[in-house]
């Protein structure tokens, strides 16, 4: 089975927001983005959508879904940052409960969140559920969610994961083993 990761637009956030399972809009540019995103599978073939049901994940969705139903599964979205939502992570980064975080972040909880471990978890819970499907997959989400998904199907640590980058509008190709 081949999965196609597909990470969001930009978004219309102030520089620097921490804005994880917050549901933001796209930005102005979404249109053009879309657009370039839709030229670039229209060489895949997949036979069903997975998609984020945030707002920034769900109109691209809708948009290159063609005839193809979208399936909208919480699983895919982003790490929950907890109360860090919505503020600055220069002012974030100061904090204490931050410090322990950047120092563990693969099993530190964020504040009233959730850790990179328990991110992991849900993505490898989504994992079972197509993998037995037998179809090439389209899944539209989010760089901590696609980070993950490398991590899971191509053996990868997740400290490496983590730190590739995944721009906005970026697709990844994965072949699960299955």
């Amino acid at each position: 089975m081949k999965i196609i990761a597909v990470r969001h637009t930009s978004v219309n956030i102030p520089v620097g927001m921490c804005y994880g399972q917050t549901d933001v809009e796209t930005a102005s540019t979404f249109d053009i983005e879309k657009e370039q995103i839709a030229k670039k599978l229209l060489s895949e073939n997949y036979q069903v959508i997975y998609s984020s049901p945030l707002t920034r994940c769900r109109k691209l969705a809708e948009y290159i879904s063609k005839n193809i139903p979208v399936i909208y599964d919480s699983r895919l979205m982003e790490l929950n940052f907890g109360k860090w939502e919505g503020h600055n992570w220069d002012e974030i980064a100061k904090t204490d409960e931050a410090k322990l975080w950047f120092n563990d972040w693969m099993n530190t909880f964020c504040p009233e969140g959730e850790s990179y471990r328990q991110m992991i978890n849900r993505v490898q819970d989504f994992l079972k559920l197509i993998v037995h499907k037998n179809k090439n997959v389209l899944i539209v989400t989010h760089g901590g969610v696609i980070r993950a998904l490398i991590s899971q199907v191509s053996d990868i640590e997740p400290q490496i994961a983590f730190d590739m980058k995944i721009d906005h509008g970026s697709i990844v190709k994965l072949n699960t083993h299955e």
